[in-house]
């Protein structure tokens, strides 16, 4: 019995102390495990079984059932050609187009973007919903728009410019549908960078006005060097959107006028499922990935670099 302002309570109607339990911690393995596995079933493996494939004798007699070993074979045949290096000059060009484009126009549009206003959330949801838009749908667009009777040469026409084919002549349709990816990918670059803008200390662009610089000097010479990791992201992703830009050349072109838009995404493609030479085209898939690893690798050395510094 417990006494209480000279009343005496039942011992049911006392407050249990609890004795300090022990929580029990899980080690932060078992929170990764699902994400572990997931990248393995859907990463790992296709990757796995793409180099096997780029190493055996695959068609379509073979695909179901055990592939038979040749080495270095698929190899030599696909880099003895001179197809595949026209294929990766191509995807190079695409890439240094893109850079251009997503590191340089990006940044002059987020930096007209980092205002407040309506102005730039219509222009931002614009923006994001060019992003959003699915190659397929985008790029169909464009082929309707750049077609030698489309909407692009009747506007040329009203100003005594005559047809111009776009997507029908070898040497203008690369940079054609180059410039249509340039433009699906803009939208995120900018979103990107503006996000970097917007997280750099305003007491720091201050400065810069109070010792007489102007707004653009300042971006380029006091905020752009702020957004170097920035900018070393954006380059890793902007190259390796270029290497698995296969939608928007399928789509717009099919990789011609004969093979003049056939980059090493499209290359890959015709090769396995149209000639259903399954070894060959896994071959040239491995020579891109090998290509992207080759450029990424020093981008990021560097990021790790200034991460330490």
């Amino acid at each position: 019995m417990t006494t209480l302002g000279g009343r005496t309570l039942p011992a049911a109607t006392r407050t249990p102390r609890r004795r300090p339990g022990r929580v029990r911690r899980r080690p932060p393995v078992v929170f990764l495990l699902p994400t572990a596995v997931l990248l393995v079933v859907f990463g790992a493996y296709p990757l796995l079984v793409l180099v096997q494939m780029s190493f055996s004798d695959v068609g379509p007699a073979t695909i179901i059932g055990p592939w038979d070993f040749v080495g270095l074979d698929n190899y030599a045949d696909v880099l003895g050609g001179a197809e595949v290096w026209r294929s990766l000059l191509r995807t190079v060009a695409v890439a240094a187009v893109l850079l251009l484009s997503n590191l340089v126009l990006g940044f002059v549009v987020a930096s007209l973007l980092s205002f407040e206003g309506r102005v730039t959330s219509l222009v931002l949801s614009v923006m994001v919903f060019i992003w959003a838009l699915p190659p397929l749908v985008s790029g169909s667009t464009w082929r309707f728009l750049l077609d030698d009777t489309g909407l692009v040469n009747a506007v040329l026409g009203l100003v005594g410019v005559g047809p111009v084919p776009w997507l029908s002549e070898p040497r203008l349709a690369l940079w054609s549908v180059t410039a249509v990816i340039a433009w699906g990918a803009l939208p995120f670059s900018a979103l990107i960078l503006r996000g970097g803008l917007l997280a750099v200390d305003p007491q720091v662009v201050e400065a810069a006005a109070i010792d007489g610089a102007g707004y653009w000097r300042t971006q380029v010479q006091v905020v752009l060097p702020l957004l170097r990791p920035t900018l070393w992201i954006l380059g890793i992703l902007t190259v390796l959107y270029a290497f698995k830009s296969f939608d928007y050349f399928y789509v717009l072109t099919q990789g011609g006028p004969g093979t003049a838009t056939n980059t090493l995404p499209v290359q890959s493609y015709y090769a396995a499922f149209t000639d259903f030479d399954m070894s060959t085209g896994a071959t040239v898939a491995v020579v891109a990935m090998a290509v992207v690893v080759a450029l990424a690798v020093p981008y990021v050395r560097s990021l790790r670099r200034e991460g330490d510094a």
